[in-house]
């Protein structure tokens, strides 16, 4: 089995989720032309890029020129690997087989790497680099992070990964006909990871069939994170990159002319979405924005996932849902939500109190797990919720009392016990006087006798 990157280079494949986006640069201009001060994280990072003039919005090439410029690099060398042959060719990106050493026996590695117009572009370079290192923020064993980057001749940034067997799951699902049950370990999966993700503040951005490599035996990995770690959540309407990152597996509230920021619910809308393609080989019905689908809903989910199991289907119609507050409160609840329906049991499908963007732990206080958004109550569920503390409350004065009872029959036997054990010392005592009186008394009338 071989390594399959994030796209496939046959005609027939997937469609890709574009690049994601890159992080906007403070424009050093003001009212008056007088040059402002360059506060952002990008123009302290990279001041050159903080002065740069506003860049013209990139286009992506015909697949038949990507794939040509793509080819040109193999043969070639890049940071002591040489290319060996090429993986997959995507809108923005191309994936190569790399070896070091001698012949084809050296180690092996995944080289990734921008090409077409976004390679000329500043800001894609900067945000491509730091996109790439989101996965070296946190430790989790299947997550595949970059151990190494350069750039090129033509100065076009590339990430090395380590090489994994694997293949991807746009192939793997077509392949091995999964069951509802395999689909739930992949998804239980996948959220354990994005659970962790998320507690450090880190959005993928990007999840697609093709980012998700899936072992002989079952195991997921996951690569290509797309959204840059920052200090602040930024808009992708500031990149110059939006109309390339949007597809079949982008969510809804991104599917506008003005991207949103990436989101905690969109992770996990993209993961109900794989778990959807999994199922059906092929992405969820209705990809167009939030509003048009308020305007022309889709046909509903049950009706399309016919044939599986209710609890499954619930929980991914509720992750798939338009309004991200209607989707799950974090990676951690649907994943909750998946094992309850691996063992049987029915799911919660707890609502969002809204969309968390990446970044927005850097406005909270103490470590990035201890921060979760509140949890969404609504007002029907109130009702329902009083009368479980009812309850509740009912059965712990019930535990108090018996617990008060069981004391007070303990107190009893004991206290019975020493009063009878007192009666007997009592008795023994009295007998015992008795018994010595009775000695003394025929002692007496004998001595005194003449």
């Amino acid at each position: 089995m071989t390594e399959t990157s994030e796209q496939t280079t046959t005609t027939n494949k997937a469609p890709e989720t574009a690049d994601a986006p890159i992080e906007a640069l403070e424009q050093a201009s003001s009212t008056n032309g007088a040059p402002a001060s360059p506060a952002s994280e990008d123009s302290l990072l990279n001041p050159r890029l903080g002065e740069a003039p506003e860049e013209e919005r990139c286009s992506v090439l015909p697949e038949d020129q990507r794939l040509a410029l793509a080819r040109k690099k193999v043969g070639t060398s890049l940071k002591g690997w040489r290319v060996h042959k090429l993986i997959g060719v995507g809108r923005t990106t191309a994936s190569y087989e790399a070896v070091k050493g001698a012949g084809d026996a050296g180690e092996r590695a995944v080289i990734r790497m921008l090409i077409g117009d976004v390679a000329r572009s500043s800001r894609a370079r900067s945000h491509f680099l730091r996109a790439a290192y989101a996965a070296n923020r946190f430790t989790h064993p299947r997550v595949m992070a970059v151990t190494a980057d350069g750039t090129d001749e033509d100065g076009t940034p590339f990430t090395v990964r380590s090489w994994l067997e694997a293949e991807s799951l746009t192939s793997y699902a077509v392949a091995a006909d999964l069951d509802e049950q395999r689909v739930l370990r992949i998804a239980e999966q996948l959220l354990d990871i994005l659970e962790i993700a998320h507690a450090h503040g880190i959005v993928h951005g990007a999840i697609t069939p093709s980012n998700v490599l899936v072992t002989a035996r079952g195991s997921i990995r996951l690569i290509d994170f797309a959204v840059p770690p920052s200090l602040s959540a930024r808009k992708d309407s500031e990149s110059p990159l939006p109309p390339l990152r949007v597809g079949p597996y982008t969510p809804p509230e991104r599917r506008t002319e003005e991207i949103s920021s990436a989101t905690e619910q969109g992770d996990i809308w993209a993961v109900a979405a794989l778990m959807f393609y999994a199922l059906k080989r092929e992405p969820p019905p209705g990809n167009v924005g939030t509003s048009a689908l308020a305007e022309n809903p889709p046909i509903p989910l049950r009706e399309v996932l016919r044939g599986v199991a209710e609890p499954l289907a619930s929980v991914i119609e509720h992750a798939l849902a338009p309004d991200p507050a209607c989707r799950y409160d974090s990676a951690y609840a649907m994943l909750g939500d998946v094992r309850r329906v691996l063992a049987g049991r029915a799911p919660k499908l707890v609502d969002a109190s809204g969309p968390v963007p990446s970044g927005v732990l850097a406005d909270t206080k103490g470590p990035p797990s201890s921060f979760r958004p509140p949890a969404f109550h609504s007002a029907r569920s109130a009702p329902g919720s009083q009368r479980a503390k009812g309850s509740q409350w009912q059965g712990n004065l019930g535990l108090v009392v018996l617990i008060a009872l069981l004391m007070g029959a303990a107190a009893y036997v004991m206290i019975r016990e020493k009063s009878e054990e007192h009666r007997q010392t009592e008795e023994q005592r009295r007998a015992e006087e008795l018994r010595k009186a009775e000695e003394r008394g025929p002692a007496a009338g004998a001595s005194s006798r003449p």
